[in-house]
């Protein structure tokens, strides 16, 4: 086992003039606002943070890299606990791939230490910045949830420090209700500081991919549900304004591992320089300057265009399938052009994001296209996944699909809450269907929803872990605030 025990960071004590004051927003860059904010870097320090908390009162908000589109992670007004600097990864063995990370520790720190030795996350999300803490308080999902579940489901074992300062040692065997509701409790019960995470072995630092064309929405899920018992990662992009027999066409990609042998190369691309997503386009121009051409397309209203042309060039990809791509490229796509979400400025965008029964995913999801169209808001895009149940308690996860659609935001107020109001009223049609939201999306459901999402039971079982664990409600969100929590 390769264990780090040395700590650099000072053990200094954290007081009142530690907090900062500093902007604090959703990563889709709406909702949020101003906020002090502080930065512990050993568990020590985060108990300094505590123990001034139960002192001065008012709440604080965790909060990793901010990667949740909506407000899981900001506190208008109030306080932020920014776990970033908690960010060793303590061990790792080659042996069995299991890691202990502090919270602090991104999806690139992780896959960074384990690639080398043949071990890949065995869930990842669109972006290498999410950190381990904010990935199992939201119980993040990526393109293979159908197959090996929800992040939640690779973690073995954690520990929490709860506002009390109290360190509770969680796992499956031991304190199962709080390793359950935690898990997905979108950081209300406690701070992760530690938490063994399982990787998986890889046969090659490359998949072998195929891009598929899919007509409209049915063929979509049609190629989802096919797939999903062979393919080992299953994702489609999908053009959101496309209509009438089109609607909801896309180009799906699926992604197999390489069995052992079959990539002469897969050794060589163990080496992480080649997992990183390039800094240059054509290894000439700085993604970095991207983003403003991004703007102009998608102000001069040119989406509906860029999709056609991205559908269009799908059946190019079909044709030259199946091609060999490393995991970084695969899966870390928002990584491509940095700061992507500032082409969204001034008003920013929302994820509306819902996980829909597969007997309903169909009616539902072409319905929920058919009101952005209707309601004047049409998303830049969508993508669509498949999911399957996992045991955690709060979880967005269902035997369905999600499709998530980034929405712009005006800076006109009429036309911001007329924004929300066609979200709500998805929401009603979501819900109406047996279907659930992902928290780590969200930035428009009404408390009503809570309990309508997640049922009596659940909701009665999580206020009252709440009650123990939290009861001066000293955890706080805008979202959870939002939900009655």
């Amino acid at each position: 086992m390769t264990t780090t025990t040395d700590n650099p960071h000072a053990t200094s004590s954290i007081s009142a003039a530690s907090f900062q004051d500093e902007q604090v927003m959703g990563f889709g860059m709406s909702v949020g606002g101003p906020a002090k904010v502080v930065r512990p870097t050993t568990t020590e320090q985060l108990a300094d943070v505590f123990a001034q908390m139960r002192k001065d009162g008012g709440s604080v908000a965790l909060r990793g890299a901010g990667c949740s589109y909506g407000d899981a992670s900001t506190n208008k007004s109030g306080r932020v606990l920014d776990l970033t600097a908690m960010n060793r990864i303590l061990s790792f063995d080659p042996q069995t791939g299991i890691a202990m990370c502090e919270p602090g520790v991104t999806v690139r720190d992780l896959w960074r230490r384990s690639i080398a030795g043949g071990y890949w996350p065995r869930v990842v999300s669109g972006t290498m910045a999410v950190t381990m803490g904010g990935a199992a308080a939201m119980n993040i999902h990526g393109k293979n949830n159908y197959a090996l579940g929800s992040f939640g489901e690779g973690v073995r074992s954690f520990e929490l420090m709860t506002p009390a300062g109290q360190l509770v040692q969680c796992s499956r065997q031991h304190e199962p209700e709080l390793f359950h509701a935690a898990i997905s409790g979108f950081g209300m019960l406690g701070c992760f500081t530690k938490l063994e995470i399982q990787t998986k072995r890889v046969n090659s630092g490359r998949l072998r991919v195929y891009g598929i064309v899919a007509r409209d929405l049915e063929h979509n899920l049609e190629i989802l549900e096919d797939m999903c018992g062979e393919a080992d990662y299953l994702v489609s992009w999908v053009d959101l304004h496309a209509k009438g027999k089109s609607l909801g066409r896309g180009l799906m990609h699926r992604a197999d591992q390489m069995k052992p042998g079959e990539d002469p190369e897969g050794l060589r691309y163990f080496d992480p320089s080649l997992q990183d997503v390039p800094p240059n386009l054509f290894g000439v121009v700085p993604k970095g300057w991207l983003w403003p051409g991004m703007w102009c397309a998608v102000h001069m209203r040119q989406v509906a265009l860029v999709n056609w042309l991205k559908f269009k060039a799908g059946f190019r990809e079909e044709k030259h399938s199946p091609y060999l791509q490393t995991h970084g490229a695969f899966h870390f796509l928002l990584d491509y052009v940095p700061r992507w979400q500032w082409m969204t400025k001034p008003g920013g965008l929302i994820q509306f994001q819902p996980f829909v029964p597969k007997n309903e995913a169909a009616r539902v999801l072409r319905t929920l296209i058919e009101m952005c169209h209707k309601g004047g808001h049409k998303p830049y895009l969508g993508v669509l996944k498949k999911h399957k149940p996992d045991p955690f308690l709060m979880t967005h996860a269902v035997d369905g699909y999600s499709m998530a659609m980034d929405i712009p935001v005006s800076k006109n107020q009429r036309r911001r809450e007329s924004l929300w109001r066609l979200c709500q009223q998805m929401a009603e049609v979501v819900l109406d269907a047996g279907g659930r939201f992902y928290y780590a999306k969200d930035a428009v459901l009404l408390e009503s929803s809570f309990t309508r999402v997640h049922g009596e039971a659940a909701t009665s079982q999580f206020r009252a872990l709440k009650d123990k664990w939290d009861p001066e409600r000293m955890l706080q969100t805008d979202l959870s605030r939002r939900m009655g929590v």
